[in-house]
């Protein structure tokens, strides 16, 4: 590979995002250990925990209670969801000033290919990473830390290894070097439930996995094996897209880990709502409609399973979205914990050349564009269905990425 054909990624990821938000909100609690909460039950979850907090061994994920015992001077902060979507898109405005390849992948972070920028700005990856840094900084008052790498699979690695406010370099010729001792699990996309199907093959570091005949990691894991070696070795060519163009999607989806495992059919109920009014927010800005609804159910267990149903008429609406998605899941829930729910239609069109023929989704779709004009007028978040009020009670969906502003051409 030559060095003119090397891209240069970054991974911007902000630090205790929740936390410094409300600690940008509130200046009293700058400098105080603060953890962001849906509620302050007793098994209510820490969503994030300032660093302050982090020091006294509080992590994402303990429950109130817990942290409360680790630090009974710690400051409870009832989740603010809008507040936190609202500063994301002014951090996506920052970052868009860079490049016009930006992917948020969450709430709280995404990917910029900044190949093109580096003569504008006449820098390098270390340069340019260190001007969006201070700009956030300066700016918006929140810290992040930023990765530079040759693709977005090392950048997310290299922006998890200096934390708060780190800036980490891997250029192409580290790779081999860096990943050869890494446990696999510090990669991007092996969770829990790859771990530990590695580990009982022996495989435990990058270097292991690398090194692992293809014909194995295939015979154990499908498809996926061939993918698992290519990480190993720290290749990936997946290109850094602007999830505010829609219009070479193939489908459009949102998924979220809940804060807890539950059976609750409200809160069940309440997220599928919330993750199909994402999708249909995106569906419209991108002025498309779906036939195919895809639900996906992971539950406790790690067990994931995904069914699909293709409906008579194509859709935008988040509201008739989220009707077929919750029948799909009613065939197919087990009963179980559930740890994560997915919301997704595919079989796109252009919404102006497909006429409506059931006059209750044209009804539907007039509300939701309602919706959205208030909601771009008057602020995200202005106006929203009563039902996913039980989804904000029961947490903030973190690992949405922001809807985006259309774009007209």
């Amino acid at each position: 590979m030559t060095s003119s054909s090397i891209r240069v990624i970054l991974h911007v990821d902000m630090d205790a995002y929740f936390a410094s938000v409300e600690q940008k909100t509130a200046p009293a609690l700058q400098g105080k250990p603060v953890v962001v909460v849906g509620d302050l039950k007793r098994r209510s979850i820490v969503l994030t925990a300032s660093y302050e907090a982090r020091a006294y061994g509080i992590k994402t994920g303990n429950l109130y209670w817990d942290a409360k015992r680790i630090c009974p001077h710690v400051i409870p902060v009832i989740a603010g969801h809008q507040k936190y979507m609202a500063q994301t898109d002014e951090i996506v405005a920052v970052l868009e000033q860079f490049s016009s390849q930006v992917e948020m992948t969450s709430i709280d972070e995404g990917y910029l290919d900044v190949t093109g920028s580096l003569s504008l700005f006449k820098t390098d990856g270390a340069g340019l990473a260190w001007m969006i840094q201070k700009r956030i900084k300066d700016e918006l008052k929140l810290p992040c830390s930023v990765g530079v790498a040759p693709n977005k699979l090392l950048a997310k690695l290299a922006s998890g290894m200096r934390k708060p406010m780190g800036i980490t370099v891997i250029t192409p010729e580290a790779v081999n070097d860096l990943l050869f001792n890494l446990p696999v699990e510090e990669l991007s996309g092996i969770g829990p439930h790859l771990k530990v199907s590695l580990h009982k093959m022996g495989i435990k570091t990058c270097g292991q996995l690398a090194g692992a005949p293809l014909e194995q990691l295939q015979a154990e894991f499908g498809v996926t094996g061939q993918w698992l070696k290519k990480c190993a070795r720290g290749e990936d060519d997946a290109p850094v897209k602007d999830s505010g163009d829609e219009d070479e999607a193939k489908s459009i989806g949102h998924s979220t880990t809940l804060p807890a495992d539950t059976t609750d059919r409200k809160v069940i109920e309440s997220f599928i709502l919330l993750l199909a009014e994402k999708v249909g927010i995106r569906l419209r800005h991108g002025k498309l409609l779906g036939r195919t609804i895809t639900t996906t159910v992971r539950y406790h267990d790690f067990k994931t399973v995904s069914k699909s149903h293709t409906v008579d008429e194509p859709m935008d609406d988040g509201l008739a979205i989220s009707q077929a998605a919750l029948k799909i899941f009613d065939q197919m829930y087990a009963s179980q914990p559930i740890r994560l729910l997915g919301v997704t239609v595919s079989g796109l069109t252009p919404s102006d050349s497909t006429p409506f023929l059931f006059e209750s989704l044209e009804k539907g779709r007039k509300v939701s564009r309602a919706m959205d004009e208030i909601n771009e007028k008057f602020g995200k978040g202005k106006i929203r269905r009563a039902k996913v009020l039980e989804a904000e009670r029961f947490g903030v969906l973190g690992s949405l990425p922001p809807p985006r502003r259309p774009r007209f051409s």
